[in-house]
């Protein structure tokens, strides 16, 4: 069995990306500098082929993989396996409350978005990390995006503001919101005045205001580009 210093010094890697683009740059760039990138997938099959053949200590898995099981269906799976691999998720979406992941893995993963991915000294940080989170949990992590994300973040919006977020951009009415928090519809209408002012949205209207709130919904989400074809079709 391996030392975890050697684990962390040459892990045998797993690359699940949906985008074949960014799979071969990722491939490339981890080769490069003498990582052992043992296999690589474009779909949850393959990569779960691949993860009974090789039992690779890193997964780097995208979470959307098109049709058929994502990026978090695999993870589940291989962690049921192999419960010290390291998980890394790669998505398009900026906030990692958005993909709903299960507790059990986000207190054991590692989260990046897209955009970090192909550089390599925060691809490494979270490679080497991945793998601490699993063999040494009371080691503090240092997953640099989530805290880069945090010290950005101009305003602190909760679990509770992003579900009103979720709910004003999936189309319901104050009185369907209400009746879904259990809440009044004045209460309602009280929570919606407050997020709007904590994002710095002005209160120009009811029905402009909620299609600012809806796209920042998508923006946060990122998934803006959607927003805007929506509209546009």
């Amino acid at each position: 069995m391996r030392t975890l210093e050697e684990l962390v010094s040459n892990p045998k890697i797993l690359l699940v990306e949906n985008d074949r683009i960014l799979l071969t740059a990722m491939a490339n760039m981890l080769n490069a500098r003498r990582y052992g990138v043992t296999g690589t997938a474009v779909d949850a099959m393959t990569g779960m082929e691949y993860f009974n053949r090789i039992r690779p200590d890193v997964a780097i898995l995208d979470i959307d993989l098109g049709a058929g099981p994502s990026g978090i269906d695999l993870a589940a799976n291989m962690r049921t396996k192999h419960p010290m691999i390291g998980i890394i998720f790669c998505s398009t979406i900026k906030d990692p409350r958005f993909l709903r992941i299960p507790a059990r893995l986000t207190t054991t993963s590692f989260f990046l978005p897209k955009t970090s991915v192909t550089k390599f000294e925060v691809l490494e940080s979270a490679i080497v990390d991945s793998i601490r989170m699993v063999r040494m949990p009371e080691v503090p992590s240092t997953n640099l995006y989530v805290n880069k994300l945090e010290s950005d973040q101009k305003v602190e919006i909760s679990n509770s503001d992003y579900e009103l977020l979720e709910l004003i951009a999936s189309g319901h009415s104050n009185v369907e919101i209400a009746r879904k928090r259990s809440i009044v519809v004045k209460s309602c209408e009280n929570a919606i005045s407050r997020l709007a002012k904590k994002l710095e949205i002005p209160a120009a209207g009811d029905s402009n205001q909620r299609v600012l709130l809806t796209r920042k919904f998508f923006e946060l989400s990122g998934k803006i580009d959607a927003l805007d074809h929506r509209h546009h079709s």
